[in-house]
């Protein structure tokens, strides 16, 4: 528990938690940083379950390299935003589940990315498999995100 203070009692930890403006600030950034990775993962993923057949998969690939870049913001803000409540995050249900979430819904997502974008751009069950998994996975990490502050 000592770590999970001191944590909070960081500069940073501080600024987002005791600033008038540091968690507004990290929360708007991390909110840009999911809009990005999920809009891109969620896009994919529906493409590869039938959405927009006329769009080929492989197309999407240039798309990737934005979802990395928010997802970059979002590793960035989220630890920002641990730092300012570490000691409540760490014990958080609804926390553990976005955790676990986001985690399923990058690897799934990534092994789409890697069979679609930079394979043949064939879609096969497994492919939808893959795909509808995923969907499900950043849904569950939105909605626990969101429960974070009615959970103990």
């Amino acid at each position: 528990m000592e770590i999970l203070w001191w944590i909070e009692d960081s500069w940073l930890g501080m600024l987002v938690s005791s600033s008038q403006w540091g968690y507004p600030i990290v929360l708007s950034l991390h909110a840009v940083g999911m809009a990005v990775l999920v809009g891109v993962s969620l896009i994919l993923a529906m493409r590869v379950l039938g959405l927009a057949n006329a769009v080929p998969v492989t197309a999407m690939g240039s798309y990737w390299t934005v979802a990395v870049w928010g997802f970059v913001l979002n590793l960035l803000s989220g630890v920002a935003l641990f730092m300012g409540s570490a000691s409540t995050l760490f014990y958080n249900t609804a926390f553990h589940i976005k955790l676990i979430g986001v985690v399923i819904g990058l690897w799934l997502t990534w092994w789409l990315v890697k069979i679609c974008i930079r394979g043949t751009g064939e879609v096969s069950s497994m492919h939808k498999g893959l795909a509808a998994g995923a969907l499900v996975a950043w849904i569950v990490a939105l909605i626990a995100g969101r429960l974070i502050g009615y959970f103990s």
